[in-house]
């Protein structure tokens, strides 16, 4: 019975913090049940089976975002992104089980952060899906929790919810060496909540006046812009709302990934109404355009962009470098950072999965503001967006967001929400905000990953220490 309770405990409290809801909370005392359970008398294939159980039912959103908007084949692609973590992480509670049965109490504490922390860590090296199942996620939009991951990235944020839930599992086991630990563990959690009060408490540089623009058309929605005269007329009533708010004082002017269409050789004609936006009002406009090439066109091929439209310059083209495959799979990717310059850059949605790929960016100019053209799937528009706004703390940016079919999002460096709405769903609909740039590059910028490869190289010793005293045990 205790089995059963310990798997249904976990898998709710994964379910309401890892995925559709926001019980952020949660996720601080989802493993505890499980880790409960490793370190009593329970036989190992019972852990392992209530660990994978309850894992797989707490990732049960990803299923439930996806299966309404695509065909089950699709689905079931998408789904792969679980299996690394449904495999690895009851080996990681077992990792724990077997740490706390030949090692101290301090080993014990450490073990399950350590090991879950490694696999998240080496899972994203690998993934074309990034950190997209990161437990950190859960914590995005509650700035508290967040600020670690601008001295150790966010799998600092997964280490020290590992941590809590641990050290709450073996306060729950009562044995006097575990209390202490336990006490211990939960001190520095403490301390990292401290230390986000003190970095949400320093002074903000003066706010820019920023827009996001978002509208119902997209290229899978509509077969008029697949026409020159459409994709221009597209363009014309984008560039007017661009100018309205322009005229409302914005200076940074966002459009939505795909929210321009052409062919190669339409693409100055297409961009020409932004482009005198940008040229009449001097503000500066990151427009998403998606480029459909013909077959056997070598000279421009398939991609997606953004496009940086400044006064009297020539626009600045970057190209998606991530791509949701299978169904990105006719865009070529891009290899260069989206870097424009007195402080700005752009990428492009699912770009900001990736951790590492904005801390070079970040490392190679100075960004304050990034800007972000994206296209949600409906259900997962703040599942997916939070994405962003963790790259940001990271990386001391403030992030613009406009998607179609999903959220607009802006949030300044230290991941404080200035806007979430939900995007246009007839014609065109802008938000307009004040936003403070960020401070620039964080330690976690200078250093990038070096404790999540600490976390890989202190998983391997406590496993080489276990199993040399378990040979002295059994020589």
């Amino acid at each position: 019975m205790k089995t059963l309770l310990a798997t249904l405990a976990a898998a709710v409290l994964f379910y309401l913090s890892q995925g559709l809801n926001e019980l952020w909370f949660f996720a601080w005392i989802a493993p505890a049940p499980l880790l409960w359970l490793a370190y009593g008398e329970e036989r190992a294939w019972r852990v392992l089976a209530a660990s994978f159980i309850a894992f797989l039912a707490g990732m049960a959103f990803v299923i439930q975002c996806y299966a309404p908007v695509f065909p089950p084949k699709i689905v079931a692609v998408l789904s792969l992104m679980l299996a690394p973590s449904l495999i690895v992480f009851p080996f990681t509670v077992l990792f724990a089980r077997l740490v706390q049965r030949r090692s101290k109490a301090w080993a014990t504490l450490l073990a399950f952060p350590l090991a879950w922390t490694a696999a998240e860590f080496l899972i994203s090296l690998l993934s074309l899906h990034g950190v997209y199942l990161s437990f950190a996620n859960s914590q995005i939009g509650h700035p508290l929790t967040e600020q670690t991951a601008s001295l150790f990235g966010m799998f600092a944020i997964t280490f020290l919810i590992c941590l809590f839930a641990n050290a709450i599992a073996m306060l729950a086991r009562a044995e006097r060496g575990g209390r202490v630990a336990a006490a211990g563990g939960l001190a520095v959690c403490a301390l990292a909540l401290a230390f986000g009060a003190w970095r949400l408490s320093t002074p903000q540089a003066a706010t820019v006046r920023v827009a996001a623009i978002t509208s119902d058309v997209s290229l899978y929605s509509n077969d008029d812009v697949h026409q020159l005269p459409g994709a221009v007329a597209l363009a014309e009533r984008t560039a007017a709302a661009a100018r309205d708010a322009a005229a409302k004082g914005a200076r940074v002017i966002v459009t939505p990934e795909g929210g321009l269409i052409a062919k190669p050789s339409w693409r100055a004609a297409v961009l020409a109404p932004l482009q005198r936006v940008a040229d009449d009002t001097h503000a500066l406009v990151v427009a998403g355009l998606v480029v459909i090439a013909r077959p056997g066109d070598n000279a421009i091929p398939s991609a997606d962009f953004a496009v940086a439209l400044r006064a009297t310059q020539p626009p600045l083209f970057y190209a998606k470098r991530h791509l949701l495959l299978p169904l990105e799979d006719n865009f070529t990717p891009g290899h260069a950072p989206g870097l424009i310059g007195d402080g700005y850059a752009m990428a492009v949605c699912k770009d900001m999965d990736f951790p590492r790929t904005y801390v070079a960016d970040a490392r190679a100019g100075d960004i304050r503001l990034m800007a972000v053209p994206s296209g949600d799937l409906k259900l997962d528009g703040w599942m997916h967006g939070r994405l962003a706004l963790m790259r940001g703390v990271e990386n001391g940016f403030a992030v613009v967001r406009p998607a179609n079919e999903g959220l607009v999002l802006i949030a300044d460096a230290y991941g404080r929400v200035v806007a979430r709405a939900p995007s246009a769903r007839h014609g065109l609909s802008t938000v307009i905000v004040n936003v403070a740039p960020g401070p620039g590059a964080t330690l976690y910028t200078r250093i990038g990953d070096v404790f999540a490869w600490a976390c890989v190289g202190l998983t391997g010793l406590l496993a080489l220490v276990a199993l040399l005293q378990r040979r002295r045990a059994h020589p």
